[in-house]
């Protein structure tokens, strides 16, 4: 503010103290401050930090498990093989050897009275069941002395290794044997045709 101050002003504002009034020639001004200058600022060179590259973390290697024991095995000795000897070739003892395939007690008692019409019997007959014997048994058959005929109740002679083929109820020589091939025991309970039929054929074969 310019100019010497109010005497009044200050008088009401200092109105119970005691005011020298000082002119204003007597006042030493105040020096005018000096404007600021810029100072530089020099740039400080920073030095570069060398950044070291990461390390690669070494791989932690797991130990290698233990080799297994090895196991001893002592070898057991095998037991020796039982070789079932081979049945001995059938034995015929009779002129009239009979086939059958697992007859019953009924197919049995036909066959009686069958083997009665012509004067024979269960025992003055070689009875063979081909479901209870094997094949090697039948080689003998064909070079047997004692059997004249066979005759056959539904059994045909491929299951028994011979190679020949017989029609029902006809006589068929082979090798000095006469083949007969009738209908299965179980097929001829009732049937009066097919029993006609045996009947006339065991004529033939044991009149001739």
């Amino acid at each position: 503010m310019n100019g010497s101050p109010n005497p009044a002003f200050l008088q009401q504002l200092f109105s119970n103290e005691q005011l020298f009034l000082i002119d204003s020639e007597h006042v030493p001004a105040m020096p005018e401050a000096e404007p600021l200058q810029a100072v530089p600022q020099t740039a400080v060179p920073v030095a570069a930090v060398p950044v070291e590259a990461p390390q690669p973390t070494p791989e932690v290697q797991e130990p290698a498990p233990p080799a297994p024991t090895p196991v001893v095995v002592t070898p057991t000795e095998k037991p020796a093989l039982v070789q079932t000897p081979e049945p001995a070739p059938l034995r015929f003892q009779h002129q009239l050897l009979v086939l059958t395939d697992n007859p019953n007690e009924k197919d049995l008692d036909l066959l009686q009275n069958i083997l009665k019409s012509v004067g024979l019997s269960l025992e003055a007959v070689d009875l063979l069941d081909v479901s209870q014997t094997l094949l090697s048994q039948y080689q003998s058959l064909l070079s047997s002395k004692a059997v004249h005929h066979v005759l056959s109740f539904g059994v045909p002679l491929k299951k028994m290794g011979i190679q020949v083929f017989l029609m029902p109820y006809q006589i068929r020589p082979v090798e000095e044997i006469n083949f007969v091939m009738v209908d299965h025991l179980k097929d001829l309970h009732e049937d009066k045709a097919k029993k006609k039929a045996l009947w006339t054929v065991l004529k033939q074969l044991f009149t001739a």
